[in-house]
């Protein structure tokens, strides 16, 4: 029920309520997230937002298949094993966990399962009415003789509460969770209504004339196993018998009539109403004596609410009130700020400590709380503070230490349709991580008005006594990082262990590589799309596999995809093994059924890749001839030319291998006579002084730099590999999920694998197949003055040996650079800017241990670039344009290639507990390039949800 539509029922009668809440073990707290306000977007969401497309339960029966099954289904995951009456885990789609704690329960266990409350009333074939769906049984009277009897029956065992009626009851009229009695004194209803831990009864006395007959009220209570003290304030405590604890109470009861302030709120005409308790054991009458002259005022205004409220619980909030000396701790009510005509309220919610979350690194916590009154609509500031603990002793001149601030609001709702009653989410993450380290059984947060004399900053928030929507807490925490690899990098390490036993030029390496990550890509998103189409991770690169019906295991089908992909490349190399030390970490939790169906996915993603690349030119035999004339290309000692034909392979993502060839050499020297140009020149005594194997020009970095960067020779990663392995740091600093690298490995691959394509198209298949500087310099033939021969120079590229060498093909552009740029806009393109910090590694054996720290991808690249200068294998021209057409090839691949998912209108991805899950999902989304944009819209004021849509 709507809370301040309760509230104004009840103001609308003469009525003598009493509440039985039975013990309910409150567990730990959960938080997070900051809700957003729903009222001005529920029509939007109406029309777009259909339910999103889900496939497979969103639950798992342990932490870890819930991980592995949200991070797969992009959706929270609850944690079956760790359900509780009131709390609920979840596992986040980013590998965090969620937790929310509610006040009172939600659910209970029935045969073995987990049952939902639902309060409602109905009949039973005895004639009793009974709710639903209840945790303590709960039973009401139907219609009974003279004599009347047991009106309402709740719990189990040891602790067994009956109250009585004395007198005639009739059939009850039954409206959702309230049963009305009707009549049964002159002008006079008694009104049942059904809560999640008990039930509220009061009597309905209509008018004037009822109110002599209301003057002595009687109530046969039967306590089983309970014990009831009545306290000095005339509050009444029940311990149970057996243990001495206290499970219950019954504070002083009030009564007040039905006028309202000016502000329009009810039940501030109050007066206090006697309450003693008769008997001994566990028979007992309450006998509540109303205040005569309040009832018998000709300003009192008919109908007047007597409430003595009982609570039986374990969850606990208060509040107080300056001049008010009752204990306020059963009251459906938390108020806060001054009331019209009286003084200022405080209120306090206690949440025991939180064992799941004690000690984690916390990342968001929420507070949440129904909103069920405000005196205006005007946003007026409130504030929550980390407090003392509070008790039924607690008033407000023994208020507990109000430690500090920690959040302050200006929400401002429940006056009125223009700011209707609906949850409002604090973010109290600041709070939560200072619990998390403490050693407290139990912890506190005070609410009060910022301006405790302003009476339009009053609120009345739901207590967790409330027959719904209590305090909760959600808490969103980092959990340790699953020592399992994600399975895409896995695969790039494998890839990376083959480059080492195979070695050779780099172009067919990154061939290798474009068309492993490719398969992979297609197999992670094909296995994203079973779940619905808005879970694709974008376009296919070749091929969406359709689902066999059982939702893909992801991980088996990256795994298959790669193994297939390299298996058909690399025959001569064995995977087994690697493929078995795969499968053994795919969680226990997934089916033998959904790892078939991984495996299909992932053998047919494979299949279109290599049948793709049937034909592409990568077998081809070009023949090369190298010349004797001056400037080109000859062998340097080093082998003959490497991969001539590699410029003609098909190309990943190119329209054609020739679309971003570098500028003409004659071009960038200013003359068609290049070799006689002033900037060949430049060029070459650049090289000859800086790349010199015992150079006195180059610095000790620029020497660290240039081997750092060299990876020439066979048993390192190459170029491609190092290139992989940047991705991979830059990956692990920034936590990328495995659908993340699915996609991100996919777009490097292939902008390398073009980048080569693009580099010995320039090498080999343009005017000048320009020899390396070690020809240049040692021979006397370029017929430039400028430059002078030396015979003995040599440059500082070097093997294992120390034997010093230049790699066997044409130095215009260069490799390295090309495929450095390419690497380099690629993931600019990828992270949306190119100022990423990140240090880098090398395998060369010349820079063994050696780390490079850089600011940002581009500057990895130049140095990269320039690098091979210092090394002496290389131009200057060579590296910068090496960079810039490497870096064109890139951009036009991830342009083109596996684009963002569209719509033209809002899609429904997924349903949230909160606004600060929804747009960590969101962001998650945009940033890995499956969606453009996405928003976040409350479902309804009801609760905390919020669906996420996309475009």
């Amino acid at each position: 029920m709507q809370r301040r539509t309760h509230l104004t029922r009840r103001l609308g009668a003469l009525a003598v309520p009493l509440s039985i809440l039975l013990l309910a073990e409150v567990g730990v707290t959960a938080g997070a997230a900051v809700a957003a306000d729903g009222t001005q977007d529920k029509k939007r969401v109406a029309d777009f937002a259909q339910a999103p497309e889900r496939r497979g339960a969103a639950e798992a029966p342990d932490e870890g298949s819930a991980r592995s099954a949200a991070a797969a289904q992009e959706r929270q995951v609850e944690v079956l094993g760790a359900r509780t009456e009131n709390t609920t885990l979840w596992a986040n789609p980013d590998g965090t966990m969620s937790q929310e704690t509610h006040a009172g329960p939600v659910r209970f266990r029935e045969g073995g399962r987990w049952v939902a409350i639902d309060v409602d009333l109905e009949k039973a074939r005895n004639g009793s009415v009974r709710a639903k769906s209840h945790p303590r049984g709960l039973e009401l009277a139907g219609a009974t003789g003279p004599a009347g009897g047991d009106l309402v029956s709740l719990g189990r065992g040891a602790h067994e509460v009956s109250l009585g009626w004395q007198g005639a009851l009739p059939d009850p009229v039954l409206k959702g969770n309230k049963a009305t009695y009707v009549n049964v004194r002159p002008a006079t209803d008694l009104v049942v209504e059904a809560t999640r831990t008990g039930f509220e009864q009061y009597l309905v006395v209509k008018d004037r004339s009822a109110a002599a007959a209301a003057a002595r009220i009687t109530l046969p209570l039967t306590a089983k196993g309970l014990k009831a003290t009545q306290n000095a304030d005339k509050s009444v405590t029940f311990t149970d018998v057996r243990t001495a604890k206290t499970v219950g109470r019954l504070p002083a009861p009030v009564m007040w009539d039905a006028s309202r302030n000016k502000q329009g709120l009810a039940a501030t005409n109050r007066a206090a109403v006697d309450l003693k308790v008769a008997g001994q054991g566990e028979d007992l009458e309450l006998r509540l004596t109303p205040d005569q002259g309040f009832l018998a005022a000709k300003n009192t205004k008919f109908p007047v609410t007597i409430d003595p409220a009982v609570f039986f619980g374990t969850n606990f909030d208060t509040a107080v009130r300056d001049g008010v000396t009752e204990d306020l701790s059963a009251s459906i009510d938390l108020p806060v700020g001054r009331e019209y005509g009286k003084q200022a309220a405080r209120s306090f919610v206690h949440f025991p400590r939180n064992f799941v979350v004690s000690g984690k690194e916390i990342l968001n916590a929420e507070l949440n709380l129904y909103s069920v009154w405000s005196d205006s609509c005007e946003p007026r500031s409130w504030d929550l503070w980390d407090t003392g603990l509070t008790s039924t002793a607690t008033r407000w001149s023994n208020q507990p230490a109000w430690r500090s601030k920690v959040a302050t609001s200006t929400r401002t709702l429940g006056h009125s349709p223009a700011c209707g009653s609906q949850w409002i989410q604090t973010d109290v993450t600041g709070l939560v991580r200072e619990w998390a380290k403490a050693d407290r059984a139990e912890n506190a947060i005070g609410i009060r008005a910022t301006d405790e004399s302003d009476t339009k900053a009053y609120k009345i928030f739901a207590s967790s006594d409330a027959p719904s929507n209590g305090p909760s807490l959600l808490v969103t925490y980092e959990v340790p990082a699953d020592p399992v690899k994600d399975h895409v990098t896995y695969w790039n390490d494998v890839l990376q262990a083959a480059y080492r036993q195979i070695g050779g030029a780099p172009g067919p390496l990154a061939r290798a590589g474009a068309m492993m990550h490719g398969a992979i890509y297609d197999a992670a998103n094909s296995a994203q799309c079973a779940q619905g189409a808005t879970k694709c991770l974008g376009d296919p690169y070749l091929t969406k596999v359709a689902s066999s019906g059982e939702l893909p295991d992801i991980n088996s089908a990256i795994d298959h995809a790669a193994f297939d992909v390299l298996r058909s490349v690399y025959p001569q190399l064995n995977f087994d093994q690697e493929l078995a030390a795969a499968r053994a970490t795919i969680p226990a939790g997934v089916t033998g059924a959904q790892r078939a169906a991984g495996t299909s996915v992932g053998q047919q993603a494979a299949t279109a890749m290599i049948a793709d690349r049937q034909n592409d030119g990568a077998t081809s035999n070009t023949a090369y001839t190298p010349s004797t004339a001056p400037g080109q290309w000859r062998p340097t000692g080093s082998g003959n030319a490497a991969t001539p034909g590699w410029g003609l392979l098909k190309p990943f993502g190119m329209t054609s291998s020739t679309q971003f060839r570098p500028k003409s050499l004659a071009t960038l020297a200013g003359s068609s006579e290049v070799l006689k140009s002033a900037e060949y020149a430049k060029q070459v005594n650049q090289v000859k002084s800086l790349g010199r194997s015992d150079s006195t020009q180059r610095t000790a970095d620029q020497t660290q730099a240039a081997l750092f960067w060299a990876n020439d020779l066979d048993g390192t990663y190459k170029p491609p590999g190092q290139l992989f392995e940047f991705t991979q740091i830059v990956s692990r600093d920034r936590g990328l999920s495995v659908t993340a690298n699915a996609k991100l490995f996919a777009l490097t691959a292939f902008a390398m694998a073009d980048a080569g394509i693009v580099a010995w198209d320039a090498k080999y298949r343009t005017d000048l197949d320009l020899w390396r500087p070690e020809s240049a310099i040692r021979l006397d033939g370029d017929s430039n003055a400028a430059t002078t021969a030396d015979p003995n120079w040599q440059p500082l590229s070097q093997d294992r040996n120390g034997q010093h060498f230049s790699p066997p093909f044409p130095a215009y552009v260069s490799g390295h650079a090309t495929f450095g740029g390419a690497w380099a806009k690629a993931m600019e393109r990828w992270f949306t800017t190119d100022d990423v910090t990140f240090t880098a590694t090398t395998e060369d054996p010349n820079a063994v241990g050696v780390t490079r720290t850089f600011s940002s991808f581009s500057a990895a690249a130049d140095e990269n670039a320039i690098g091979r200068v210092w090394l002496g294998v290389h131009y200057d021209w060579d590296g910068t344009e090496g960079v810039s057409s490497g870096g064109n090839a890139a951009a036009y691949i991830a342009a083109n290639e596996m684009k963002n998912n569209t719509a033209a209108t809002w899609v429904a991805y997924e349903t949230l507990k909160n606004l600060g899950g929804c747009d960590a999902l969101g962001k998650k989304l945009v940033a890995e390039h499956r969606w453009s944009t996405y928003q976040c819209v409350r479902v309804t004021t009801t609760n905390t949800d919020h669906v996420l849509s996309v475009k």
